[in-house]
């Protein structure tokens, strides 16, 4: 059994039950872990039981007292019906704290992807947390407010903040969540339940690792070398956020940058430095869409050449020798 080091997430998070989808690996696996080590229970869901089962075996690992439970839900959260039974099957009457960490980005030019793909998509990386949200909101509102803070958490992306070619089946649904996040937040005001949206830069995981395998060129010259960090210091990151009461958790610096650039009416974090920013990327945003769009023409110029010069291949007659 190995413990951590005393930190305010004891407290916060200690006898309290959280409920994470898409744990079975990555970000949802590490955030299990973490708050099982701050005394939390936790109710570990994905679709495939083997990986739970070896993920509850990997939170054990963290085990911070004796009295704490950890399990597994199989269920597909894309089903309302499934999310419901999750929540009525948690073991208390409503959970304290909810991760809808489920999802997964193909990176492809919407060209390139299919309309079954974008279905997928939208399954995977809205309705899973439009479904476990809802049916978590109205378990909590069901139980009465409470004294303490309970929170649902939504996880988007820093590609909602700049959404650009290569993540056109991902980034627009990852911004959804911000607006699902900005309503919901108004209604629970009187439950004393807070609403964070995490917007994650780059982590290692086996998401991210398939996620490389179709990134288009282009995609990876506009993102730039950012280098991922492991998705256990990603999770330390949300928790830090949660505990310093951050309703916008960014996980890097470029993540907290580009958050200027869509301020809007939701919550803000370091609110001077961040409306600064926004002012300073106002005038930049312009100059730098410039640069992005000539490097786009010069992708398909590329591409173009490509094909042509493979059709001149193709057709070029035959010659005995």
């Amino acid at each position: 059994m190995t413990t951590m080091a005393w930190d305010a997430g004891q407290e916060m998070f200690m006898h309290k039950l959280a409920v994470v989808s898409g744990a079975s690996q990555g970000l949802g696996l590490a955030l299990s872990c973490s708050l099982f080590a701050r005394g939390a229970d936790v109710v570990l869901v994905a679709r495939r039981e083997s990986m739970l089962i070896e993920a509850v075996a990997e939170v054990e690992k963290h085990r911070a007292m004796e009295s704490q439970i950890v399990r597994h839900i199989v269920a597909d959260l894309t089903s309302s019906t499934a999310a419901e039974s999750v929540i009525a099957n948690a073991g208390r009457p409503s959970p304290d704290f909810v991760f809808c960490c489920a999802g997964g980005c193909t990176a492809k030019l919407l060209l390139d992807t299919t309309a079954t793909e974008l279905q997928s998509s939208v399954e995977i990386n809205y309705s899973t947390a439009l479904f476990l949200a809802h049916a978590s909101m109205r378990a909590m509102a069901k139980s009465g407010p409470t004294q303490y803070k309970r929170s649902i958490v939504f996880f988007s992306s820093v590609t909602h903040f700049y959404p650009f070619i290569g993540y056109g089946s991902y980034a627009p649904l990852k911004s959804a969540l911000r607006t699902l996040a900005d309503v919901m937040r108004q209604e629970l005001i009187s439950y004393n339940i807070s609403v964070p949206v995490v917007f994650a830069g780059n982590f290692l995981s086996e998401g991210y690792a398939q996620e490389n395998l179709t990134k288009p060129a282009i995609t990876r010259k506009i993102e730039g070398p950012s280098e991922a960090i492991t998705a256990e210091a990603c999770a330390e990151k949300v928790i830090k956020g949660l505990l310093s009461g951050q309703q916008m958790i960014t996980t890097d610096t470029i993540g907290w940058l580009l958050s200027g650039m869509m301020l809007g009416a939701s919550p803000r974090s370091n609110y001077f430095f961040t409306v600064i920013f926004g002012i300073v990327f106002a005038w930049f945003a312009p100059v730098f869409e410039w640069f992005v769009e000539r490097d786009i023409k010069n992708f398909y110029k590329s591409e173009l050449k490509k094909v042509q010069s493979s059709e001149s291949l193709s057709t070029k007659p035959m010659t005995n020798e």
